[in-house]
């Protein structure tokens, strides 16, 4: 099921269905799970190709408090909650990895754009952390979805590693309503906007090859 709130996808990967024993009984009872994945697409056509540069991007580390599939919630000043019954259909770097590197092949910065898998030469490295990544619903504010990622451009030279360029990005949406549905929208229209901030710094470096 596709879904749009703010021009991007939201998709309901699927429902899993999760047997348990009620205390004192053998009946067999069900609880619903819903799972998401985030979804982020590069507005316009892909850019052409001006540069030699070919780019692997590590996976993001997740902060320990969000790594889990499950969704996080911030309750209080202090307090956060996580949600059983909505999840991410895959671990969260692994999804906000491969959406940083299809953004980052469709924008025309590097040659090739790669995940950290595979065995091609390269001549940068991006890597980064999510710091943050939850829904606000704490008492008497408006529900709001929570990024925080810090990115950094390394390059990546036999003998030798520069970097070349690092920011920190953080973006805090209004989504309108509690729901799961509104608060993965939210972050899908967050990271985009960061993801579009990421391209913009990075036409301002200097991708070229030593010498």
């Amino acid at each position: 099921m596709t879904k749009r709130i703010r021009s991007l996808s939201i998709f309901v990967v699927g429902t899993v269905i999760v047997p348990f024993l009620a205390a004192g009984c053998m009946k067999r009872q069900y609880v619903k799970r819903d799972t998401y994945a985030l979804d982020v697409s590069r507005p316009g056509p892909v850019s052409s190709v001006e540069t030699d540069a070919v780019l692997r991007v590590r996976t993001l580390r997740v902060s320990p408090r969000y790594e889990s599939k499950s969704f996080v919630y911030r309750s209080g000043d202090l307090s956060y909650e996580t949600d059983y019954y909505n999840q991410f259909f895959a671990s969260p770097d692994i999804m906000i990895t491969e959406e940083v590197r299809e953004w980052l092949q469709g924008s025309g910065l590097f040659r090739q754009v790669f995940d950290y898998t595979g065995q091609a030469e390269h001549t940068h490295v991006l890597e980064g952390e999510v710091i943050d990544l939850y829904g606000d619903f704490s008492r008497g504010t408006q529900p709001k979805a929570a990024i925080d990622v810090r990115f950094r451009l390394i390059r990546d030279t036999p003998g030798r590693s520069e970097i070349l360029f690092q920011k920190h990005y953080r973006r805090e949406l209004p989504v309108g309503i509690d729901t799961a549905e509104a608060l993965v929208g939210g972050w899908n229209k967050a990271l985009e906007d960061i993801l579009t901030d990421l391209e913009k710094d990075l036409r301002e470096v200097d991708l070229k090859k030593e010498g």
